[in-house]
């Protein structure tokens, strides 16, 4: 698999997360998928996604007294949320201060379903499926 394929391999991970997002309802600014990267290099790719995705699967906690603020901070994406559902600005303080105190349950399989066994075996025979029909080719030119 060269870097390219690769890359569209990763592309198609990164489209059924956004999909998942999507589905569930957890896609309200479109700000968390615009912060899903691929980066390649060489022979190598990888795709990034930010690490506070997890919890919208997994869930939070309340806040606990000694919390390191998160970049952006809580208030912050609780705000740009509460403005894309058009919820009123006013709401935004009630909203954090309910999260730091009782947390929020998250949506099992959000993350691990579009990147689980399932799906990477699914996708990886899309893509061998491609490199063989060009292996094929490749072989038809030099035979032909």
């Amino acid at each position: 698999m060269n870097n390219d394929q690769l890359i569209q391999f990763l592309e198609l991970f990164k489209t059924d997360v956004i999909n998942s997002m999507q589905a569930n309802g957890k896609n309200a600014t479109g700000q968390t998928a615009k912060q899903f990267i691929i980066i390649g290099d060489g022979s190598k790719a990888q795709l990034q996604l930010p690490g506070y995705l997890q919890l919208l699967e997994t869930g939070r906690g309340p806040t606990s007294a000694d919390a390191v603020a998160g970049n952006p901070p809580m208030i912050e994406r609780i705000q740009q949320w509460c403005q894309a559902k058009g919820i009123p600005d006013k709401a935004v303080w009630a909203i954090k201060k309910s999260i730091d105190k009782k947390g929020f349950k998250g949506i099992p399989g959000l993350i691990t379903e579009p990147l689980g066994n399932d799906n990477i075996n699914l996708r990886l025979n899309q893509v061998m499926d491609s490199i063989a029909g060009e292996i094929s080719r490749e072989l038809l030119k030099l035979i032909g």
